[in-house]
């Protein structure tokens, strides 16, 4: 967040044309003059291309990132009052970034988005191209550099480590690639986990039953996950996903391990339910379909 902001600074310097007679444009005819401009004077051209060596050994190759994200210019701190109530999540230009070795991932650039409370919202892109760590970071499973996330009014990751943890068992439900079932719990016991958790479990007896009922386990609800099939451990997971009744669900290609066959019908039995209760769900895949 420190080096940034101090990014966000030199660039205001940069781009301030009272400290150092850079000139903006928002031509491109414009643009495309002064560069032949430039091109004609040999020792402007040297001095330009020298500041753009600068740059770009300080943002390595992605200069026009921050030459376009012109939100991040903004030092506006965003209130509660600047999101509509009807959203269940927004997001704000939220920024991600990894380091591999000496190499910087950008895995989030920027981004901004809104959800409204009972939407299906599917996040679509290749692999590597950030949803994952956009999930993450909308679940507060992740934490951004940069950016707002707010959920139900309330700013995400100004919470502490508890808040949060409350929120994503009370109000978020996640299905994930691999299951993430509890090995040596059976399948009833993987779904009633999250009641369990929250001390729900005798209340919510009826509810664990009609869900394992629901996701069509019941033969399977005292088998363990080593003795089922990858369908039927996303049905566990889905079953378990829903047991506290979360306004959002997120699903991290909650398909990407299945067959297609099997994956349809994983996804027919998430919108079933979507359609059901209402629930506010987004789902992670690369297929378009």
């Amino acid at each position: 967040q420190k080096n940034l902001e101090n990014c966000q600074q030199k660039l205001k310097d940069y781009f301030d044309e009272t400290k150092n007679g850079v000139k903006t444009t928002d031509s491109i005819d414009e643009f495309k003059l002064e560069l032949f401009t430039m091109a004609e004077l040999s020792s402007d051209l040297f001095v330009e291309a020298e500041i753009l060596k600068l740059w770009l050994d300080f943002f390595g190759s992605d200069l026009p990132f921050f030459t376009f994200q012109t939100n991040l210019f903004n030092s506006k701190t965003l209130q509660a009052s600047d999101f509509s109530a009807e959203n269940i999540i927004s997001v704000r230009g939220l920024v991600k970034n990894y380091q591999l070795g000496k190499t910087t991932v950008y895995a989030l650039r920027g981004v901004d988005v809104d959800i409204k409370e009972g939407e299906f919202v599917a996040i679509v892109g290749d692999s590597g191209a950030g949803k994952t760590t956009l999930l993450n970071c909308m679940a507060s499973l992740d934490e951004p550099d940069y950016g707002v996330v707010m959920f139900k009014g309330k700013n995400l990751h100004k919470m502490n480590d508890k808040a949060k943890s409350r929120v994503r068992l009370l109000d978020m439900g996640f299905i994930f690639q691999s299951y993430a079932l509890i090995p040596h719990y059976d399948a009833r016991e993987n779904v009633a986990l999250p009641a369990d958790l929250a001390g729900f479990s005798k209340n919510l007896r009826n509810r664990i039953e009609d869900l394992i009922d629901g996701v069509g386990i019941k033969q399977q609800a005292k088998q363990y996950p080593a003795q089922l099939s990858g369908g039927q451990m996303q049905r566990v997971a889905i079953a378990r996903a829903l047991t506290n009744k979360p306004q959002v669900l997120f699903a991290d290609e909650p398909t990407g391990d299945l067959d297609s066959e099997t994956g349809k019908q994983v996804m027919e039995l998430i919108k079933k339910f979507h359609e059901e209760t209402k629930t506010t769900i987004i789902i992670i895949t690369h297929e378009p379909d």
